[in-house]
């Protein structure tokens, strides 16, 4: 089974183009306004009306009220939120967002189990392996733990996509060490923060897929 490839990240609407010409299986959007990569969600949406629709869509969020994120997924036409957890207290109830897939990040400075699934009701569908930073979340280019991550496919027992300090040159070592469900890079193939390398971006892509 091929690997799931997410290009998160992107902040504008040139590298939005460039990057789906290279059709990953998903594109992200970051929602937190504290984020070197956030964007306003009223830009997004202007930019999401010619996207093939076989690419998912997936908005970013941090530990969000339950209305920003039925806003926000209707505004920009979501099929995936992705929420990160900075506690242990936060939960959704999403009756109202039915037909959208939920993707949960929980702190990987924490033992994982599954009772960080009670966080979503439904249960998240994909659980993310991302690295550790106490100030913020994702876009670190810190690599993550890869033995965190095959703790966590054990423990819970959800695909996993493994994310955190990914790039073209350690994906493959990454995927044969954890074998996760999919990969999430953002700061791997940039630039500078919020300003995409295209050379990299398919490079990374190449490599997953070959």
């Amino acid at each position: 089974m091929s690997v799931f490839v997410k290009i998160c990240g992107i902040c504008s609407r040139n590298d939005l183009e460039q990057i789906c010409a290279l059709e990953p299986d998903a594109i992200g959007f970051v929602f937190w306004p504290r984020a070197k990569r956030y964007v306003r969600p009223e830009q997004v949406a202007g930019w999401l009306r010619s996207i093939p629709e076989q690419i998912k869509k997936v908005g970013v969020f941090v530990e969000p009220p339950p209305a920003e994120v039925e806003a926000v997924a209707i505004a920009c036409h979501l099929d995936v939120v992705q929420v990160h957890l900075i506690s242990n207290d936060w939960k959704i109830d999403r009756p109202l967002f039915q037909g959208l897939e939920t993707w949960l990040s929980p702190r990987m400075g924490e033992g994982v189990n599954r009772n960080i699934l009670n966080a979503v009701n439904p249960e998240p569908s994909v659980l993310l392996a991302d690295s550790f930073d106490p100030n913020t979340i994702g876009g670190t280019g810190k690599l993550s733990s890869w033995e965190r991550a095959i703790a966590m496919k054990t423990a819970v027992g959800k695909p996993v996509m493994l994310a955190g300090g990914l790039n073209p040159e350690n994906v493959r070592d990454a995927m044969a060490a954890v074998n996760p469900w999919g990969v999430d890079v953002s700061s791997g193939v940039e630039k500078e923060p919020g300003v995409k390398d295209i050379r990299k971006v398919k490079q990374f892509i190449e490599r997953v897929r070959k």
